[in-house]
């Protein structure tokens, strides 16, 4: 067997770049997500760079990673911070986008998805000193990502003192070679003890030991705090290893550009909130296209037990995340349902729930039925093999030598497909409120010099629906102002042409209102493009406002006379335009 050796990376030194003012945390500190990859994946440091300060948007500028002849590209970023309003875009040479917006990845080590072409533009859109972000190493292939494919295989209720079964089950992973191996819990009977683990687990499942990233079952916790099973897999006494913490026992890794989440049930499938938290936390966070779950105690099971109330919270975080698979054990048999949501119905984005609890524990029959279970069988040995794309997954259940039954199956991810054409534009920079003086057609926000300076005319915007080969019909402009600027905004829709003189910047005569803004609070509103395509107010110079524009005006209202001192220059307010088709 070739084991595929998990962490392992094409250089052993890491070199780093550093973009933004603030002084990172040590990387160690967080959270590190372990990237495996595809057989035909490479790996290269990204060279080191002096730390720069974060720069005015106006002047952001993008860093890039390329590889002649790569077909996609994934990024590792050692660390991410941001703050406030502040963004970080990545583009692709492939027509790929992912912004990063928000503090999920805070404190974080993980690799972004794949994104399509041989290069990756990497701009920061900061305003805020503390926001910065550092790259170690980036990922890429020559196969296209559509035929890019990794095997993870694994199963649960696993070695017991006949050993037969489980060293059968073993042979197969052993065959099959999987990148990853996962355990579905009841990995040593009949207590999970640490002489159980090295006598009946090591001679057998221990053979890739390497590859496992496993979960304990109720029977590992027959032995106090399931210190065996923690003291094999992290090594005696080691507070943290490949089984996570052994206060927690549960943790994430990514495989090719799916997320894998190990839960962990503890005995009788109690779930703290404390998890159920650090789960929501953790999908927030993930930028895979996939995910699977995997624990112990099944939602719903048609064999010796029905089901587990306690991990619903469990499938609700993972359905609102659109997430595909959920493996389970604990029943000895193997049993796939099709997709369903958490109360147990047919859902087009739900999640399918396979048990294969038949790692070589002695069967439990199948009793009654359910209507999205698909298949089962409660006398064969096997494993489940996975087979998985950056958009979907064959599943096909391996029976150990001499048996006959298999299973097979297909699914595309919720969340997979073409990456979603999620971005921000290149339409952030200040706005910039100019008092006096000729009118300034690059400002954003100008005070036009012919009113004495005191007349805010409105908002400059770009024409987004000129986008190159994106479909804006229906989807969402977010229009977010930064906390650079004292007081509220209002942001107005205009319906109909109209010019300066017949504006009076208030009430009715502005437009459809659209709601308020006030920096450091809600800071974002939404419109919905129409088949055209939002147009932001773009030419001042003609003195006309095309049709289907944007204002933003203080929500005080404008007037002659009004003081703008405290809303220029370094007060002034920041904008950023992003999109999200539907």
């Amino acid at each position: 067997m070739n084991l595929k050796l998990k962490g392992a990376t094409a250089h052993g030194a890491i070199a780093t770049l550093l973009i933004g003012a603030a002084v990172l945390a040590p990387a160690q500190a967080g959270q590190r997500t372990l990237q495996l990859s595809e057989d035909d994946t490479r790996s290269k440091p990204i060279a080191a760079a002096s730390a720069l300060r974060a720069t005015p948007l106006a002047q952001a500028v993008s860093d890039r990673v390329c590889e002649t002849g790569a077909k996609w590209l994934r990024v590792g970023f050692k660390q991410l911070k941001l703050s406030g309003y502040d963004s970080l875009v990545l583009t692709s040479s492939g027509g790929d986008k992912l912004v990063f917006e928000g503090q999920h990845w805070n404190q974080r080590s993980f690799t972004t998805r794949a994104l399509r072409g041989e290069c990756v533009d990497i701009k920061p859109y900061f305003s805020q000193p503390d926001s910065a972000f550092q790259l170690d190493r980036y990922e890429y292939s020559a196969v296209p990502l559509d035929k890019a494919t990794v095997v993870v295989a694994g199963a649960g209720d696993i070695c017991d003192t006949s050993g037969n079964a489980c060293q059968g089950t073993s042979d197969l992973i052993v065959s099959i070679n999987p990148t990853a191996v996962f355990t579905a819990g009841d990995n040593a009977y009949s207590s999970g003890t640490l002489s159980e683990y090295n006598n009946r687990y090591a001679p057998t499942w221990g053979r890739f030991k390497a590859l496992t990233s496993p979960t304990p079952g109720n029977h590992d916790y027959s032995t106090s705090g399931a210190s065996g099973y923690f003291d094999y897999f992290n090594g005696v006494g080691n507070q943290t290893g490949p089984a996570g913490d052994r206060s927690k026992g549960y943790y994430s890794w990514d495989v090719g550009d799916w997320h894998f989440i190990a839960l962990n049930t503890m005995s009788g499938g109690t779930v703290a909130s404390t998890q159920i938290n650090w789960l929501k936390s953790d999908l927030a966070a993930n930028t895979k296209p996939c995910t699977a779950a995997y624990f112990h105690h099944p939602l719903v099971s048609r064999g010796s037990y029905s089901g587990y109330t306690q991990v619903k919270p469990f499938w609700d975080a993972l359905y609102a995340a659109k997430a595909d698979l959920v493996l389970v054990g604990h029943d000895h048999n193997y049993q796939r349902y099709g997709k369903m949501n958490p109360s147990q119905a047919a859902a087009s984005d739900g999640i399918r729930q396979v048990l294969v609890g038949t790692g070589g524990r002695a069967f439990y029959s199948i009793s009654g039925s359910h209507p999205l279970l698909e298949a089962s069988n409660s006398s064969t040995f096997g494993v489940l093999k996975l087979t998985l794309t950056a958009s979907g997954y064959t599943g096909d259940f391996v029976p150990r030598a001499g048996s006959s039954y298999t299973d097979h199956f297909t699914g595309t991810c919720n969340k997979g497909g073409t990456p979603s054409q999620s971005l921000t534009l290149n339409s952030v920079r200040d706005v910039t409120v100019k008092s006096g003086g000729s009118r300034n057609n690059s400002a954003t926000l100008f005070a036009d010099g012919s009113d004495g300076g005191q007349v805010l005319r409105g908002l400059m915007g770009w024409n987004v629906s000129s986008a190159s080969g994106l479909n804006l019909t229906g989807a969402q402009v977010k229009l977010q102002v930064s906390d650079r600027s004292a007081g509220g905004y209002d942001l107005y829709q205009v319906t109909t042409a109209w010019t300066e003189a017949s504006a009076t910047y208030s009430g009715a005569a502005l437009g459809t209102k659209l709601g308020s803004v006030t920096p450091n609070a809600t800071g974002a509103q939404y419109i919905t493009l129409n088949a055209a395509g939002l147009q932001l107010v773009k030419d001042w110079a003609s003195g006309a406002v095309a049709n289907n524009g944007v204002i933003l005006v203080p929500a005080s209202g404008v007037t002659d006379g009004v003081d703008w001192s405290s809303r220029e220059g370094a007060n002034a307010p920041q904008l950023l335009l992003s999109y999200t088709t539907p």
